[in-house]
């Protein structure tokens, strides 16, 4: 077996456990009264800066044009204060592995999101399918708690929460699309971290959260996860697998991850570490639906717009 061959086996390995582990690290952290914009912001500032010190130490420049970092900073918010840190508040009554599912449809919202502007690509039949699957399967994880059959009002909460930042991570990964930054991939990351990870910070202070930290061994130990294995390294192998492999195959990841989610936190609530996840009829068929809906759409190949992108002068 050939050296790049290792390394793309141990790169989608990264990306299949590490990032379908997140999950489970924030329910930790969160069941230890980690507050949850603090928590949040304390894993992306050291994230950040050092994805940044390790774009200079390759020798990248880490500086960025004001009309590119204001890009940047904007994409950052929308991506992490609006969508990431919906989901440390929604794993304060969500399972884990349930949060990893919605999040699950995300490509589904950016192809909705792209259907609906006239001059990004269109989905086709298959990917359309893909999207009445996807709705589908959550239709199935929401119904046995709207209709009382099993679930609390405050996990009905928790999901639309998760919903919510599911838009809001589509809105900024559309913008990023439609306004592309001329820098380093590593770079923008690191920005965008250091920018969502300040205002984070900022929404703790005046949440009167840093009066409520209590860091203990469990919530030291996943805030360390998070920020060094599920930032830095996760995403840089991310980064790489992009430029070492198809885009169609890289993406198997968002529906590698939720299986991870979820069992990983079935097999922790058995042990103690959270409260217990169990998983249902109803959270295993909601998440083969979905899953099979965004198989379905990444792998659907897409019609050209309605119309020419606008061009610059």
């Amino acid at each position: 077996m050939n050296s790049h061959r290792v390394k793309l086996i141990a790169a989608f390995a990264t990306l299949y456990v590490v990032w379908g582990s997140t999950y489970l690290a924030i329910r930790i952290g969160l069941s230890d009264q980690m507050p949850p914009a603090l928590f949040a912001g304390l894993r992306l500032v050291p994230a950040g800066l050092a994805l940044l010190a390790f774009a200079a130490a390759r020798g990248r420049s880490v500086r960025m044009r004001p009309s590119d970092l204001r890009t940047t900073a904007i994409v950052g918010i929308f991506l992490l204060v609006g969508g990431m840190y919906s989901t440390f508040l929604s794993e304060r009554v969500i399972p884990s592995g349930l949060a990893a599912l919605i999040v699950a449809l995300l490509p589904l919202w950016i192809a909705l999101a792209e259907w609906a502007l006239p001059d990004m690509e269109r989905p086709s039949a298959q990917g359309v399918a893909g999207l009445l699957l996807g709705l589908a399967g959550l239709a199935v994880l929401v119904a046995p708690r709207i209709t009382g059959v099993h679930g609390t009002p405050e996990e009905l909460g928790g999901i639309a929460i998760q919903i919510a930042g599911t838009w809001l991570w589509t809105a900024g990964s559309v913008y990023s699309k439609r306004r592309p930054v001329k820098a380093d991939a590593l770079v923008v990351t690191g920005y965008e971290m250091l920018v969502a990870g300040t205002v984070l910070l900022g929404i703790g202070t005046v949440a009167g959260e840093w009066g409520r930290l209590s860091l203990t061994p469990r919530s030291i130990g996943a805030l360390a996860y998070l920020t060094v294995v599920g930032s830095c390294i996760a995403f840089t192998a991310f980064v790489w697998l992009l430029r070492n492999a198809p885009a169609s195959k890289v993406m198997t990841y968002a529906y590698v991850n939720p299986a991870i989610a979820v069992a990983l936190g079935h097999l922790a609530g058995h042990a103690g570490l959270v409260p217990p996840e169990p998983v249902d009829a109803w959270t295993l068929l909601g998440a083969g639906v979905i899953i099979a809906g965004v198989a379905l759409a990444t792998s659907a190949p897409t019609r050209p717009p309605r119309r020419p992108p606008a061009t610059a002068d």
